[in-house]
């Protein structure tokens, strides 16, 4: 029996930089007492990562699941 998944991919809109910051904390916080600080993907500005490269979002019933952010470079791609 198929297992039909209910998970959408979309682009992040500006609007999503909120949800995506919160994601990230959450998914991170569990280091800050392993390394002793936040780790630098909960310090970043997520206003002006959303809009200066792509991030795809996963989608399940409405609401915010899951996230990829990409930056394309010459010689990589960094996610």
């Amino acid at each position: 029996m198929a297992i039909k998944s209910t998970i959408r991919f979309r682009p992040a809109e500006t609007a999503d930089a909120a949800t995506i910051r919160n994601i990230v904390r959450a998914a991170y916080a569990k280091w800050v007492p392993v390394i002793g600080r936040e780790p630098l993907p909960m310090r970043a500005d997520y206003d002006k990562a959303v809009a200066e490269h792509p991030f795809e979002l996963a989608v399940e019933d409405g609401r915010l699941v899951g996230m990829i952010e990409t930056t394309l470079a010459d010689d990589h791609l960094w996610i």
